[in-house]
C-alpha cells in the first residue's frame, strides 16, 4: 500500500474547520499562566501601602511564575499543525466506520496533505516533541490502515464488476483507480532501486529478478501489477494474512491478464513459529514489505528479525517507511545498529517529496 488518500482539498478544509476546536495551551506548548500576584481583595485605598506590601511579599516569596517565551515561528506552525491533526482525529473515530465516502474522503484528504506538504525535518522533529503527539500517532495510523483497506476493497470489487459487466477492456481497469498513478510512480522508483544492485547480464539488458514477493499485498495488488509489467519474465507471490483479500485480489488478476503470473499466499508473517517449511515466496529473488506490515518500529523490527532466518543469503528486501511528517500516517523503519544485527546489510534510503508518501529502504539479508 502506498498511501493514497489524497481526494479534493477544498473539502477537507471545510469539514476541518467546522471540527476545529478552541487550543488549551500557550502557542510553546506550556499551561497559560494567571499573572495576578494578589487578590482584588487584598487592594487599599492606600496605594504605598500596597506597593509596600507587595515589595515585602517579593522579598519573602520569590516569584514562580516565569513568563512563557516569544513564540517563534516555527512553534506556531507545530502546534497549528498538531491542532488540525487531532482535530481530524477526533472527527474520524465517531464514524460509524470507514468505508470511502464524502466525509472520510474530505478528512483523510486534508490529513494527508498536512503530511506530504513540504516542510523541514526540523519542523517535523519539533512536532514529534511535542508531548502527545507520539500517542496521537499511534492511534491514528491503525485507522488510515482500515481506511485504506477498505479503499482498496471498494476499488477492488468495482473493477470486478466492471470486468464481468465488459463495460471496460480488461488492461483499462486499473486506471480506474484514482489513485494509480501514485502507485505507477512508487513502483518505479523502488524497481530502479533494486536494478541498482541487481547483476546484469549485460550493459544493454537491465537487470531483472525472477522471482519476487509481496507481503502485505491486500485485496488491490496494484504494485504488484505494475512490478509485472516491469519484469515480463518474473513470477510474483502476494503473501497477506487477510483471506478475503487475497480472494478478491486473485480474482482481480484473472480478469486483468495477471493470473497465470502470480500465486496467493494466506499467511501472517508476523507469527514465525507457525511458519512450517520452506514456502516458495521464501526464496524469492526480492521480497517487498508493505508500509502497514507492522504498525510500530518494534513489530516491523520482529518480522524483519524472523524474514532473515528465513530468507536466502543476498535477498534483497524492500521496507517502505514514513519520513518527516509522513510518519503521522505511516510506521518509520528506523536504521540502526539494531536492524544490522538482525541479520541485514543497509544499501539505500530513499525519501519522495512528491505526492507519493512512502519512503523506500532497501535491504540485504547476510
Amino acid at each position: 500500500m502506498t498511501g493514497p488518500l489524497l481526494s479534493t482539498v477544498t473539502s477537507a478544509q471545510q469539514v476541518s474547520r467546522s471540527h476545529s476546536r478552541a487550543t488549551e495551551v500557550a502557542p510553546n506548548g506550556r499551561a497559560t499562566h494567571d499573572y495576578r500576584h494578589d487578590s482584588p481583595m487584598a487592594f487599599t485605598s492606600t496605594t504605598k501601602s500596597v506597593t509596600n506590601e507587595k515589595s515585602n511579599t517579593e522579598q519573602e516569596q520569590p516569584s514562580d511564575n516565569t513568563p512563557p517565551s516569544t513564540p517563534t515561528a516555527m512553534s506556531t506552525d507545530a502546534h497549528a499543525f498538531v491542532e488540525e491533526v487531532r482535530t481530524i482525529y477526533s472527527a474520524l473515530i465517531v464514524l460509524p466506520d470507514l468505508a470511502p465516502g464524502q466525509q472520510i474522503n474530505a478528512l483523510l484528504s486534508r490529513l494527508v496533505y498536512l503530511c506530504i506538504e513540504p516542510r523541514g525535518e526540523d519542523l517535523a522533529d519539533y512536532v514529534m516533541e511535542i508531548e502527545g503527539v507520539e500517542e496521537l500517532c499511534e492511534k491514528l495510523r491503525p485507522l488510515c490502515a482500515e481506511a485504506e483497506g477498505e479503499l482498496e476493497r471498494h476499488w477492488a470489487e468495482r473493477m470486478i464488476a466492471t470486468a464481468n459487466s465488459q463495460l471496460l477492456a480488461s488492461p483499462k481497469l486499473l486506471t480506474l483507480f484514482p489513485y494509480y498513478d501514485n502507485y505507477v510512480s512508487l513502483s518505479r522508483l523502488e524497481c530502479s532501486l533494486i536494478e541498482s544492485f541487481l547483476p546484469s547480464c549485460s550493459p544493454s539488458h537491465r537487470p531483472s529478478p525472477c522471482s519476487i514477493s509481496f507481503i502485505g499485498s491486500g485485496p488491490l495488488p496494484l504494485t504488484s501489477f505494475c512490478i509485472l509489467d516491469r519484469y515480463p519474465e518474473a513470477m510474483l507471490w502476494n503473501v497477506d494474512r487477510d483471506q478475503d483479500a487475497l480472494r478478491l485480489s486473485e480474482e482481480l488478476a484473472t480478469k486483468v491478464g495477471y493470473g497465470s503470473r502470480m500465486r496467493f499466499v494466506s499467511e501472517d508473517v508476523s507469527l514465525s513459529s507457525k511458519c512450517q517449511g520452506k514456502a516458495s515466496w521464501r526464496n524469492a529473488e526480492v521480497v517487498f514489505l508493505a508500509a502497514l506490515v507492522g504498525l510500530d518500529n518494534h513489530t516491523k523490527m520482529g518480522i524483519l528479525r524472523d524474514l532473515a532466518r528465513q530468507l536466502r543469503p543476498g535477498t534483497l528486501v524492500v521496507a517502505r517507511s514514513a519520513r518527516g511528517l509522513r510518519r503521522a500516517l505511516y510506521p518509520v523503519l528506523e536504521l540502526s545498529d539494531h536492524l544490522q544485527r538482525t541479520g541485514f546489510d543497509i544499501l539505500a534510503e530513499v525519501h519522495p517529496w512528491t505526492k507519493v508518501v512512502n519512503s523506500v529502504v532497501l535491504l540485504s539479508v547476510r
